[in-house]
C-alpha cells in the first residue's frame, strides 16, 4: 500500500498520551481515510465491510494502551499494527462463522461513515451509557428459567453415543496433529509456519522514520529506518521468536519460561533478559548483532553449534555460516544509530550516501560515480537531513544540487551544480 499514516508532531503525541480526548478525535480524524484503505485492502473485498469496524478498534485499542508508547513514530507503528491484528481477527471470526453456517453470505455493501461521523461513533463508544443493572437482573433471571425449562424437557430424551463418540474422534485428531506438527523437525518447522501465516503480525518503518514498540512479552524493540519485525499470533505465549529484515535494538523481559529469538537473515539469535542490536538488511553481506547488556547465542540456520556473545562484544554472521567477532570500531560505528547518531571513519561516499537515503529518506545520488570512491569521516546527528547532507558534501568536496525533478545531485565541488534551489 502507498498510502502512509500521517506522522504525529510532538504536541499531538503529548496530548494523546496524557489521555486528551480531543487528541484522539484529532488523531483519529486525520488518520480515517488511510485507516479504512489499509483495513479494506488487508481485508478483502469479501469482507471489506468491516474496514470501518476494524480502524476503531485499532485506535481504541491504541488509545487503551498509550502510556506504553515512548515518541510519536513509535505511536504511529502502533496503530499500524492493530490494524493488522484486528483484521486477522476479524478473518478468524469470519471463518469461524463460515464453517458453522456451511458458507458464507453475499457481501452486503455499507456506505463508510465521514471522517466526523466516524469520530462521533468511536466517542460513543467510549462512553457508552451506563447499565440499567435492575433491568440487566431482570433479563438474566428470565433468560435462566427460560434455558431450565428447556433442559428439563430434554432430560428424557435419550442421547445416542455418536455424539461423545465423535468429540473423542476429533480431540484424539486434534492431539494426534499437535504432536506430529512439534514432532516433525521440531519446534523450529512449527515456528516457521507460524510466522509464515496469514495471521501473523508486521511491525514495520518507513526510510526516515524510527519507533520504539511494546511487544505482547513484555519486552521492547526499537526499530530502526526501512525495517520491519514479524511476529506470529502466538508470540509471548506458545512462542517466543520473531522474524527481523532490517535492524532493531531490543530490551528483552526476563522471568520467561521461552527464550527470546530473532530471527534475521540467515542467523537465530537466542537471548534471555538481555539487551542486543540486530542488523540484517537484505543488501547486507553479513547479519551483525552488538550486546550490550547480559549476552546472547548466535548460530548460521542449518549449521550445528552456537556462539556465546557476552556484553561489550559484537559478531559478524556470514553467508557461509562463519562467525567472526567484530572490532570495538566496527561494532560503534554499525549500531550508532541506537544512540542517534550515524558514524564513519574513512568510508567511501558510495556506502556513506545509501544509508543517509535510509535514515533521512533523501533522495540523492552522485552526478558521477567515480565520486563514490572518495572516503570521509563523519558523525551525524539524525535529527536534520539537510544537516546531514550538509556534511556529507564538505567531507567530500561536493556541491549540493538539483535536477529537473528537484532531486538532489552531489557534484565535484570543481563542477556547478546543475540548478540551484531558491
Amino acid at each position: 500500500m502507498t498510502d502512509q499514516l500521517q506522522s504525529l508532531d510532538s504536541a499531538q503525541f503529548t496530548a494523546f498520551k496524557s489521555g486528551d480526548e480531543n487528541a484522539l478525535a484529532d488523531v483519529y480524524r486525520s488518520q480515517y481515510d488511510t485507516l479504512l484503505a489499509h483495513a479494506r485492502a488487508a481485508l478483502g473485498p469479501e469482507l471489506a465491510h468491516f474496514s470501518g469496524r476494524v480502524a476503531q478498534h485499532a485506535v481504541l485499542d491504541v488509545w487503551a494502551r498509550r502510556v506504553d508508547y515512548d515518541n510519536a513514530a513509535g505511536l504511529t507503528l502502533a496503530i499500524q499494527d492493530a490494524v493488522v491484528s484486528e483484521v486477522a481477527q476479524q478473518r478468524r471470526r469470519h471463518a469461524a462463522l463460515h464453517t458453522r453456517q456451511g458458507g458464507g453470505a453475499h457481501a452486503p455493501h455499507v456506505s463508510p461513515l465521514t471522517a466526523d461521523q466516524a469520530v462521533q461513533k468511536l466517542l460513543a463508544d467510549l462512553h457508552p451509557e451506563p447499565v440499567d443493572h435492575a433491568k440487566a437482573v431482570g433479563e438474566a433471571r428470565a433468560s435462566r428459567k427460560h434455558h431450565a425449562a428447556q433442559h428439563v424437557k430434554e432430560v428424557g430424551t435419550s442421547r445416542g453415543w455418536k455424539g461423545p463418540a465423535a468429540l473423542i474422534v476429533v480431540l484424539g485428531v486434534v492431539i494426534v496433529f499437535g504432536m506430529r506438527l512439534m514432532n516433525e523437525g521440531g519446534v523450529e518447522i512449527a515456528v516457521t509456519k507460524a510466522l509464515a501465516a496469514d495471521d501473523a503480525r508486521t511491525l514495520s518503518s518507513q526510510r526516515g522514520q524510527r519507533g520504539t514498540v511494546s511487544l505482547s512479552d513484555g519486552s521492547t524493540a526499537k526499530i530502526g529506518s526501512d525495517s520491519r519485525l514479524r511476529l506470529p499470533i502466538g508470540f509471548g505465549g506458545t512462542m517466543r521468536t520473531l522474524e527481523l529484515t532490517g535492524t532493531a535494538a531490543f530490551t528483552v523481559a526476563a522471568d520467561q519460561p521461552l527464550p527470546f529469538t530473532v530471527r534475521a537473515g540467515n542467523a537465530i539469535v537466542t537471548a534471555t533478559g538481555t539487551r542486543f542490536t540486530v542488523r540484517a538488511f537484505e543488501e547486507d553481506s553479513a547479519v551483525v548483532v552488538n550486546v550490550d547488556e547480559g549476552s546472547v547465542s548466535v548460530r548460521a540456520k542449518d549449521v550445528r553449534g552456537e556462539t556465546g556473545v557476552v556484553a561489550g562484544k559484537a559478531v559478524r554472521i556470514a553467508r557461509d555460516g562463519s562467525v567472526t567477532e567484530l572490532d570495538d570500531a566496527t561494532r560503534g560505528l554499525t549500531f550508532a544509530w541506537v544512540h542517534d547518531t550515524l558514524s564513519f571513519v574513512d568510508t567511501p561516499v558510495r556506502i556513506v550516501l545509501p544509508e543517509l537515503l535510509r535514515w533521512f529518506d533523501l533522495n540523492a545520488s552522485l552526478a558521477d560515480a567515480a565520486l563514490g570512491e572518495r572516503k570521509v569521516s563523519l558523525k551525524i546527528g539524525m535529527q536534520s537531513s539537510g544537516d546531514a547532507l550538509k556534511m556529507l558534501a564538505t567531507a567530500a568536496n561536493l556541491s549540493i544540487g538539483f535536477d529537473k525533478d528537484e532531486k538532489v545531485v552531489l557534484s565535484d565541488m570543481g563542477v556547478p551544480p546543475a540548478k540551484k534551489k531558491p
